[in-house]
């Protein structure tokens, strides 16, 4: 799982996390805290937060190599 911080400026996207650059929640607020300094709303920004959930399987190598 990833979290990805939307900066939007007048209601217009501005700017966008890295997807997978914040895996933890403990790194998603102390981002954050900083976001809510340096993108004030009284400066027209608005800032929004994207859970972005990964679901993975094992898959069996020889499957993969003798698929037809």
């Amino acid at each position: 799982m990833y979290y990805e911080i939307n900066v939007a400026l007048n209601g217009s996207h501005f700017f966008a996390t890295a997807p997978r650059s914040i895996t933890y929640i403990k790194t998603l607020q102390a981002k954050l805290k900083v976001f809510m300094v340096k993108f004030p709303e009284s400066e027209g920004y608005s800032i929004s937060v994207s859970e972005h959930p990964e679901v993975s399987k094992g898959r069996d190598i020889q499957e993969i190599l003798y698929y037809k």
